[in-house]
């Protein structure tokens, strides 16, 4: 298919303070790419994020996706997350992450970066199988750097995914990697907008086929101390014959 496709998410936050406020800087996977820094939201923060998602594949009918999400500065550097992702045609996802699972997630930040060290942070994440087609809690673990160098910030987010109850020919597990860049565009000037790029690799949902591996572009927009929106587009330059064409 050749329909240009792209996404945007709006994220609200609710706070006290201004200072309290979402930036546009601090990178959470699918808002709008799949990449992430490795800083927690701070404590005490709350954030009401609503994205859609396209998936124009290859081979098959073209895939929406709605995630409204809720992010919750629970404690210092640690951000808990629930979400319910809803897939048209839910009955032909495959993998984890099921059309009206409830994703349950945990971000834990271990150090600020140093001239020497760059920041890590930890995710874990949790299934629950109350969706279409669902069966048993699979779980997920990935590690994240972020290394600053002047204004360009440089992240590595290596994963891997266990399904609780793999169906016909899914993967019992699979492994994701992504490399990505982003910079503040404007900046000292005015810091309102980040550009974003990953390349990533990762193994098919189905046993026997190549990985995926793609490349994303996203921007984030500061519009108010409290809202961004963000827009991103992709392909999928390798993979099974269903792969993604164009992602947004």
């Amino acid at each position: 298919m050749t329909t240009i496709l792209a996404g945007m998410l709006m994220a609200i936050v609710l706070g006290p303070l201004p200072a309290w406020a979402l930036d546009h800087d601090n990178l959470d996977p699918n808002r709008p790419i799949q990449m992430e820094d490795a800083y927690a939201v701070p404590k005490g923060e709350i954030g009401l994020e609503s994205g859609v998602r396209l998936n124009d594949r290859r081979a098959g009918r073209t895939r929406i996706t709605f995630q409204p999400q809720i992010i919750y500065g629970a404690f210092d550097n640690t951000q808990v997350e629930i979400q319910g992702d809803l897939f048209t045609e839910p009955h032909s996802v495959v993998g984890a992450n099921k059309s009206g699972d409830l994703h349950l997630g945990l971000l834990y930040n271990f150090n600020t970066e140093t001239l020497t060290v760059p920041a890590f942070a930890i995710r874990v994440e949790a299934d629950v199988p109350t969706g279409v087609r669902s069966k048993g809690i699979d779980t997920a673990v990935m590690g994240v750097l972020t290394r600053s160098f002047d204004r360009l910030r440089a992240h590595l987010n290596a994963g891997y995914t266990l399904l609780g109850s793999p169906q016909g020919q899914e993967r019992r597990g699979g492994y994701r990697v992504t490399a990505a860049l982003s910079y503040p565009i404007g900046y000292p000037h005015r810091f309102r907008d980040t550009l974003i790029l990953d390349v990533y690799t990762r193994q098919s949902d189905l046993v026997g086929r190549r990985n995926h591996t793609g490349i994303e572009f996203g921007l984030r927009h500061q519009l108010s101390s409290r809202i961004v929106v963000d827009t991103g587009v992709g392909t999928e330059v390798l993979g099974p014959t269903d792969r993604s064409a164009l992602t947004g």
